[in-house]
Protein backbone atom coordinates (compact mmCIF):
# COMPACT_ATOMS: atom_id res chain seq x y z
CA UNK A 1 0.00 0.00 0.00
CA UNK A 2 2.85 2.33 0.72
CA UNK A 3 4.94 1.95 -2.34
CA UNK A 4 1.16 2.65 -4.69
CA UNK A 5 1.18 5.72 -2.74
CA UNK A 6 4.77 6.60 -3.38
CA UNK A 7 4.19 6.06 -6.67
CA UNK A 8 1.06 8.00 -7.14
CA UNK A 9 3.03 11.26 -5.02
CA UNK A 10 5.75 10.89 -8.32
CA UNK A 11 3.20 10.59 -11.15
CA UNK A 12 1.38 13.86 -9.76
CA UNK A 13 4.90 16.34 -9.04
CA UNK A 14 5.93 15.02 -12.70
CA UNK A 15 2.62 15.72 -14.20
CA UNK A 16 2.40 19.19 -12.63
CA UNK A 17 6.06 19.94 -13.60
CA UNK A 18 4.93 19.35 -17.41
CA UNK A 19 2.30 21.65 -16.95
CA UNK A 20 4.43 24.26 -15.76
CA UNK A 21 7.28 24.04 -18.29
CA UNK A 22 4.63 23.67 -21.22
CA UNK A 23 3.18 27.14 -19.99
CA UNK A 24 6.22 28.40 -20.10
CA UNK A 25 7.39 30.99 -23.05
CA UNK A 26 10.90 31.42 -23.89
CA UNK A 27 10.75 35.31 -24.75
CA UNK A 28 9.80 35.28 -20.61
CA UNK A 29 13.90 34.42 -19.77
CA UNK A 30 15.85 37.55 -19.10
CA UNK A 31 17.72 37.72 -22.38
CA UNK A 32 20.88 36.50 -22.29
CA UNK A 33 24.44 38.34 -22.30
CA UNK A 34 26.20 36.36 -24.74
CA UNK A 35 25.68 38.12 -27.77
CA UNK A 36 26.58 35.84 -30.76
CA UNK A 37 26.70 38.74 -33.16
CA UNK A 38 29.03 40.71 -31.24
CA UNK A 39 32.71 41.68 -33.06
CA UNK A 40 35.83 42.64 -30.39
CA UNK A 41 37.62 45.65 -31.47
CA UNK A 42 40.93 44.24 -32.03
CA UNK A 43 43.68 44.12 -28.81
CA UNK A 44 45.46 47.23 -28.10
CA UNK A 45 49.63 46.77 -29.32
CA UNK A 46 52.17 48.40 -27.15
CA UNK A 47 55.20 49.07 -29.92
CA UNK A 48 57.29 51.80 -27.74
CA UNK A 49 57.18 53.67 -24.24
CA UNK A 50 59.16 56.57 -23.05
CA UNK A 51 60.80 56.29 -20.83
CA UNK A 52 61.44 52.50 -22.06
CA UNK A 53 61.62 50.98 -18.55
CA UNK A 54 61.80 53.33 -15.72
CA UNK A 55 59.44 55.97 -14.33
CA UNK A 56 58.94 58.19 -10.87
CA UNK A 57 55.75 56.45 -9.35
CA UNK A 58 53.23 58.88 -9.34
CA UNK A 59 55.47 61.74 -10.87
CA UNK A 60 56.52 60.63 -14.51
CA UNK A 61 54.53 61.32 -17.43
CA UNK A 62 54.69 58.45 -19.75
CA UNK A 63 54.30 58.04 -23.28
CA UNK A 64 52.81 54.93 -24.59
CA UNK A 65 52.96 54.14 -28.96
CA UNK A 66 51.22 51.62 -30.33
CA UNK A 67 47.79 51.01 -32.34
CA UNK A 68 43.84 50.23 -31.43
CA UNK A 69 43.79 52.76 -28.75
CA UNK A 70 40.64 54.67 -28.10
CA UNK A 71 41.12 58.88 -29.41
CA UNK A 72 38.85 58.90 -25.65
CA UNK A 73 41.15 59.16 -22.99
CA UNK A 74 38.58 57.40 -20.72
CA UNK A 75 38.04 54.38 -22.81
CA UNK A 76 41.80 53.64 -22.10
CA UNK A 77 42.58 52.16 -19.05
CA UNK A 78 46.85 51.45 -18.23
CA UNK A 79 47.74 49.29 -15.73
CA UNK A 80 50.68 48.74 -13.45
CA UNK A 81 50.41 45.51 -12.55
CA UNK A 82 46.81 46.22 -10.55
CA UNK A 83 47.52 49.84 -10.04
CA UNK A 84 46.10 52.18 -12.50
CA UNK A 85 47.53 55.53 -14.03
CA UNK A 86 46.39 58.62 -15.16
CA UNK A 87 45.58 58.83 -18.82
CA UNK A 88 46.52 62.55 -19.63
CA UNK A 89 45.94 62.17 -23.26
CA UNK A 90 45.19 59.58 -25.85
CA UNK A 91 44.75 58.68 -29.75
CA UNK A 92 44.51 55.90 -31.60
CA UNK A 93 48.19 55.53 -31.50
CA UNK A 94 49.51 57.65 -28.45
CA UNK A 95 48.59 57.51 -24.87
CA UNK A 96 49.98 59.82 -22.38
CA UNK A 97 50.17 58.79 -19.08
CA UNK A 98 51.26 59.59 -15.43
CA UNK A 99 52.58 56.91 -13.43
CA UNK A 100 50.60 55.73 -10.06
CA UNK A 101 51.73 56.20 -6.55
CA UNK A 102 53.17 52.69 -6.38
CA UNK A 103 56.59 51.38 -6.91
CA UNK A 104 57.96 48.28 -7.73
CA UNK A 105 60.95 46.77 -9.65
CA UNK A 106 58.70 44.37 -11.63
CA UNK A 107 56.04 45.49 -13.50
CA UNK A 108 53.82 44.32 -15.78
CA UNK A 109 52.41 47.53 -18.47
CA UNK A 110 49.17 46.70 -19.78
CA UNK A 111 46.25 48.27 -21.67
CA UNK A 112 42.43 47.48 -21.68
CA UNK A 113 40.41 49.15 -24.13
CA UNK A 114 36.70 49.77 -24.07
CA UNK A 115 35.28 47.29 -26.34
CA UNK A 116 38.20 44.98 -26.77
CA UNK A 117 37.81 41.46 -25.07
CA UNK A 118 41.43 40.89 -24.56
CA UNK A 119 44.47 43.10 -23.02
CA UNK A 120 47.49 44.70 -25.04
CA UNK A 121 50.85 42.48 -24.86
CA UNK A 122 52.44 43.29 -21.69
CA UNK A 123 55.60 45.95 -21.29
CA UNK A 124 57.94 45.10 -18.65
CA UNK A 125 58.21 48.03 -16.41
CA UNK A 126 59.74 49.64 -13.51
CA UNK A 127 58.33 52.08 -11.37
CA UNK A 128 60.40 53.90 -8.41
CA UNK A 129 59.61 55.80 -5.66
CA UNK A 130 59.04 59.53 -5.59
CA UNK A 131 59.62 59.39 -1.98
CA UNK A 132 60.22 56.96 0.62
CA UNK A 133 61.49 56.78 4.59
CA UNK A 134 65.04 56.47 4.93
CA UNK A 135 64.94 54.78 8.30
CA UNK A 136 62.32 52.38 10.26
CA UNK A 137 62.41 54.92 13.19
CA UNK A 138 60.01 53.02 15.95
CA UNK A 139 57.30 55.56 17.75
CA UNK A 140 59.92 56.17 20.54
CA UNK A 141 62.75 57.56 18.23
CA UNK A 142 61.85 60.88 16.72
CA UNK A 143 64.24 62.80 14.69
CA UNK A 144 63.82 66.01 13.78
CA UNK A 145 66.73 68.22 12.45
CA UNK A 146 68.52 66.71 9.12
CA UNK A 147 72.00 67.02 7.67
CA UNK A 148 74.54 65.34 5.28
CA UNK A 149 78.14 65.27 4.57
CA UNK A 150 80.66 64.93 1.28
CA UNK A 151 80.03 61.52 1.79
CA UNK A 152 76.06 61.85 1.35
CA UNK A 153 76.06 59.94 5.13
CA UNK A 154 73.01 61.77 7.14
CA UNK A 155 72.81 63.03 10.48
CA UNK A 156 69.63 63.44 12.41
CA UNK A 157 69.22 65.42 15.90
CA UNK A 158 66.32 63.07 18.07
CA UNK A 159 63.91 64.69 19.96
CA UNK A 160 63.25 61.09 21.57
CA UNK A 161 65.09 57.99 20.82
CA UNK A 162 65.09 54.78 22.96
CA UNK A 163 68.57 54.19 21.66
CA UNK A 164 69.58 57.09 23.66
CA UNK A 165 69.69 61.04 22.45
CA UNK A 166 71.61 63.15 20.61
CA UNK A 167 72.91 63.09 17.02
CA UNK A 168 72.53 59.90 15.27
CA UNK A 169 74.57 58.72 11.91
CA UNK A 170 73.09 57.51 8.60
CA UNK A 171 75.75 56.33 6.58
CA UNK A 172 75.00 56.37 2.64
CA UNK A 173 73.12 53.53 1.53
CA UNK A 174 72.17 52.12 4.67
CA UNK A 175 68.68 52.16 6.53
CA UNK A 176 70.14 51.51 9.98
CA UNK A 177 71.64 54.79 12.17
CA UNK A 178 74.62 54.42 15.00
CA UNK A 179 75.72 56.92 17.65
CA UNK A 180 77.20 60.01 16.30
CA UNK A 181 77.03 63.16 19.15
CA UNK A 182 76.09 62.60 22.62
CA UNK A 183 73.54 64.88 23.38
CA UNK A 184 74.99 68.01 25.50
CA UNK A 185 72.91 71.29 26.97
CA UNK A 186 69.96 70.65 24.19
CA UNK A 187 67.20 68.46 24.07
CA UNK A 188 67.63 68.25 20.22
CA UNK A 189 68.87 70.61 17.64
CA UNK A 190 66.66 72.26 15.67
CA UNK A 191 68.83 72.66 12.59
CA UNK A 192 72.57 71.29 11.65
CA UNK A 193 75.33 71.67 9.04
CA UNK A 194 78.04 69.59 8.58
CA UNK A 195 81.10 72.52 8.19
CA UNK A 196 84.53 72.66 7.58
CA UNK A 197 86.84 69.16 8.82
CA UNK A 198 83.31 67.38 9.00
CA UNK A 199 82.49 69.40 12.35
CA UNK A 200 78.82 69.11 13.41
CA UNK A 201 77.09 72.92 13.68
CA UNK A 202 74.24 72.80 15.61
CA UNK A 203 71.41 75.47 16.73
CA UNK A 204 68.91 74.61 19.61
CA UNK A 205 66.68 78.34 19.39
CA UNK A 206 69.25 79.77 22.40
CA UNK A 207 72.25 82.40 21.74
CA UNK A 208 74.53 80.29 20.43
CA UNK A 209 75.62 77.91 17.74
CA UNK A 210 77.34 74.77 19.12
CA UNK A 211 79.81 71.97 17.29
CA UNK A 212 80.77 68.41 18.12
CA UNK A 213 83.52 66.81 16.05
CA UNK A 214 84.01 62.77 15.91
CA UNK A 215 85.54 61.20 18.68
CA UNK A 216 85.16 65.01 21.31
CA UNK A 217 83.73 64.11 24.37
CA UNK A 218 80.71 66.58 24.52
CA UNK A 219 79.69 69.60 22.33
CA UNK A 220 81.39 72.70 22.86
CA UNK A 221 79.77 76.46 22.13
CA UNK A 222 81.38 77.78 18.85
CA UNK A 223 79.55 81.54 19.53
CA UNK A 224 77.54 82.62 21.67
CA UNK A 225 78.16 86.37 22.75
CA UNK A 226 76.75 88.99 20.72
CA UNK A 227 73.63 86.31 19.22
CA UNK A 228 70.04 86.31 19.48
CA UNK A 229 68.15 83.42 19.68
CA UNK A 230 69.67 80.95 16.78
CA UNK A 231 67.28 78.59 14.80
CA UNK A 232 68.05 77.75 11.34
CA UNK A 233 71.82 78.41 10.20
CA UNK A 234 73.76 78.26 6.94
CA UNK A 235 77.00 78.37 5.53
CA UNK A 236 78.39 80.94 2.99
CA UNK A 237 81.71 80.67 0.46
CA UNK A 238 83.76 82.36 2.91
CA UNK A 239 82.93 79.95 5.39
CA UNK A 240 80.76 82.11 7.40
CA UNK A 241 77.89 81.04 9.38
CA UNK A 242 74.74 82.73 8.95
CA UNK A 243 72.21 82.33 11.36
CA UNK A 244 68.41 83.51 11.95
CA UNK A 245 65.68 83.30 14.79
CA UNK A 246 62.87 85.65 15.88
CA UNK A 247 65.01 88.51 16.39
CA UNK A 248 65.50 92.60 15.25
CA UNK A 249 69.15 91.02 13.41
CA UNK A 250 70.52 88.45 10.63
CA UNK A 251 73.86 87.32 12.22
CA UNK A 252 77.54 86.59 10.82
CA UNK A 253 80.09 84.39 12.65
CA UNK A 254 83.10 84.51 11.04
CA UNK A 255 85.45 81.77 11.64
CA UNK A 256 87.49 83.10 13.79
CA UNK A 257 84.51 83.43 15.87
CA UNK A 258 83.64 87.24 15.88
CA UNK A 259 80.17 88.12 15.58
CA UNK A 260 78.08 90.43 13.46
CA UNK A 261 74.52 91.23 13.17
CA UNK A 262 72.85 93.11 10.12
CA UNK A 263 69.20 95.04 11.35
CA UNK A 264 66.42 92.97 9.76
CA UNK A 265 63.67 92.60 12.64
CA UNK A 266 61.44 89.99 11.72
CA UNK A 267 60.32 86.33 12.66
CA UNK A 268 62.64 83.98 10.80
CA UNK A 269 63.02 80.22 10.33
CA UNK A 270 64.91 79.14 7.48
CA UNK A 271 68.10 80.45 5.89
CA UNK A 272 70.04 79.48 2.83
CA UNK A 273 72.44 80.79 0.81
CA UNK A 274 72.50 80.38 -3.29
CA UNK A 275 74.30 82.34 -5.82
CA UNK A 276 75.94 85.15 -3.38
CA UNK A 277 72.69 86.06 -1.69
CA UNK A 278 71.35 85.00 1.58
CA UNK A 279 67.62 84.43 1.45
CA UNK A 280 65.56 83.89 4.93
CA UNK A 281 62.32 82.80 5.40
CA UNK A 282 60.04 83.60 8.22
CA UNK A 283 57.05 86.55 8.75
CA UNK A 284 56.41 89.86 10.27
CA UNK A 285 52.86 90.58 11.93
CA UNK A 286 52.04 86.91 10.76
CA UNK A 287 52.82 87.65 6.83
CA UNK A 288 55.07 85.07 6.11
CA UNK A 289 57.73 85.78 3.17
CA UNK A 290 60.77 84.89 1.70
CA UNK A 291 63.31 87.80 1.51
CA UNK A 292 67.18 87.73 0.28
CA UNK A 293 70.41 90.03 0.79
CA UNK A 294 72.82 90.15 -2.01
CA UNK A 295 76.20 88.98 0.38
CA UNK A 296 78.90 91.52 -0.85
CA UNK A 297 82.29 89.92 1.04
CA UNK A 298 81.33 90.08 4.41
CA UNK A 299 78.40 92.33 4.51
CA UNK A 300 74.87 92.02 3.25
CA UNK A 301 73.40 94.41 1.08
CA UNK A 302 69.71 96.15 1.02
CA UNK A 303 67.04 93.47 1.96
CA UNK A 304 64.51 92.88 -1.37
CA UNK A 305 61.27 90.20 -0.84
CA UNK A 306 61.46 87.85 -3.31
CA UNK A 307 57.45 86.54 -2.92
CA UNK A 308 54.42 86.63 -0.43
CA UNK A 309 53.88 82.96 0.94
CA UNK A 310 50.44 84.37 3.00
CA UNK A 311 49.18 86.00 -0.60
CA UNK A 312 49.75 82.98 -2.68
CA UNK A 313 49.12 79.91 -0.16
CA UNK A 314 46.59 81.57 2.14
CA UNK A 315 46.94 83.03 6.35
CA UNK A 316 47.80 80.70 8.90
CA UNK A 317 50.81 78.62 7.40
CA UNK A 318 54.42 78.71 8.04
CA UNK A 319 57.33 78.31 6.42
CA UNK A 320 60.12 75.91 8.01
CA UNK A 321 62.93 75.58 5.87
CA UNK A 322 63.83 76.40 2.39
CA UNK A 323 66.83 74.99 0.11
CA UNK A 324 67.97 75.50 -3.76
CA UNK A 325 68.37 73.12 -6.64
CA UNK A 326 71.77 73.78 -8.49
CA UNK A 327 69.02 74.93 -11.74
CA UNK A 328 67.57 77.70 -9.49
CA UNK A 329 64.53 76.05 -8.06
CA UNK A 330 63.51 76.83 -4.48
CA UNK A 331 62.02 73.89 -2.66
CA UNK A 332 59.48 75.27 0.35
CA UNK A 333 59.06 72.82 3.76
CA UNK A 334 55.92 74.03 5.65
CA UNK A 335 52.91 73.24 7.26
CA UNK A 336 50.08 74.09 4.11
CA UNK A 337 48.21 71.15 2.70
CA UNK A 338 51.08 70.49 -0.19
CA UNK A 339 53.99 70.64 2.51
CA UNK A 340 56.50 71.20 0.05
CA UNK A 341 56.52 74.02 -2.55
CA UNK A 342 58.30 74.69 -5.21
CA UNK A 343 59.08 78.61 -6.51
CA UNK A 344 60.37 78.40 -10.05
CA UNK A 345 63.40 80.42 -11.71
CA UNK A 346 60.73 82.50 -13.23
CA UNK A 347 58.83 82.98 -9.73
CA UNK A 348 55.65 80.72 -10.34
CA UNK A 349 54.78 79.05 -6.90
CA UNK A 350 53.87 74.88 -7.66
CA UNK A 351 53.40 71.98 -5.29
CA UNK A 352 56.00 69.61 -5.19
CA UNK A 353 54.80 66.27 -6.62
CA UNK A 354 51.10 66.82 -5.66
CA UNK A 355 49.38 64.52 -3.14
CA UNK A 356 52.53 62.52 -2.00
CA UNK A 357 53.81 64.86 1.32
CA UNK A 358 52.28 65.41 4.60
CA UNK A 359 52.70 68.83 6.32
CA UNK A 360 54.53 69.52 8.26
CA UNK A 361 58.13 69.23 6.88
CA UNK A 362 60.72 71.07 9.08
CA UNK A 363 64.54 70.01 7.89
CA UNK A 364 66.24 70.01 4.41
CA UNK A 365 69.39 68.11 3.54
CA UNK A 366 70.66 67.55 -0.27
CA UNK A 367 72.43 64.25 -0.47
CA UNK A 368 74.30 62.75 -3.30
CA UNK A 369 72.53 63.08 -6.97
CA UNK A 370 69.26 64.01 -6.51
CA UNK A 371 68.27 63.18 -3.33
CA UNK A 372 67.01 65.57 -1.03
CA UNK A 373 65.87 64.38 2.58
CA UNK A 374 63.46 66.00 4.48
CA UNK A 375 61.98 65.64 8.20
CA UNK A 376 58.09 65.22 8.27
CA UNK A 377 56.79 66.00 12.05
CA UNK A 378 54.05 64.89 13.09
CA UNK A 379 50.89 67.44 12.94
CA UNK A 380 47.82 66.06 11.26
CA UNK A 381 45.38 62.75 11.42
CA UNK A 382 43.94 61.91 8.22
CA UNK A 383 41.63 58.98 7.42
CA UNK A 384 42.11 58.21 11.16
CA UNK A 385 46.02 57.28 10.39
CA UNK A 386 48.23 59.57 12.66
CA UNK A 387 51.31 59.96 10.26
CA UNK A 388 54.91 58.96 12.75
CA UNK A 389 57.62 61.29 12.33
CA UNK A 390 60.38 59.80 9.72
CA UNK A 391 62.89 61.01 7.43
CA UNK A 392 62.01 60.44 3.73
CA UNK A 393 64.39 59.96 0.69
CA UNK A 394 63.01 62.74 -1.89
CA UNK A 395 64.14 61.74 -5.69
CA UNK A 396 63.91 65.05 -7.10
CA UNK A 397 65.18 64.54 -10.58
CA UNK A 398 67.55 67.67 -9.98
CA UNK A 399 70.99 68.16 -8.25
CA UNK A 400 71.28 70.30 -5.30
CA UNK A 401 73.06 73.68 -5.26
CA UNK A 402 76.22 73.71 -3.57
CA UNK A 403 76.76 73.06 0.66
CA UNK A 404 79.27 75.60 0.99
CA UNK A 405 80.34 74.01 4.47
CA UNK A 406 80.87 70.88 3.25
CA UNK A 407 83.02 71.94 -0.31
Amino acid sequence: MAKRLILFQVIILAAALMIVLAGCDKDEYPPSLYDPDYVSKGAAVISSVNPSALALSGVTEIVINGTNFSPVKENNLVFFNAEKGTVLEATESMLKVRAPIYASDSVALRIAVQGAVLFSNIWPYKLEPAQEPLVKFTTAEVPYAVATDAEGNVYTSMVLSNAGAGVKKIAAGSDKFVDFAPKGGETYYSAMKIGPGNTLYGVRNVKGIFTYKAGDAKPAVFASSGLGNIIDIDFDANKNVWGVGNNADVYRVKPDKSVAKFAFKANLRAVRVYNNYLYVAGDIDKVVKVWRFPINGDELGAVEEVFNFTDKVGANFAIYCITFSADGYMYIGTDAPAAIYLLTPGGALEALYPGQFVPKVISFAWGLGTDLFMTREVTIEAEKVKYQQLIFRINTQKEGAPQFGIL
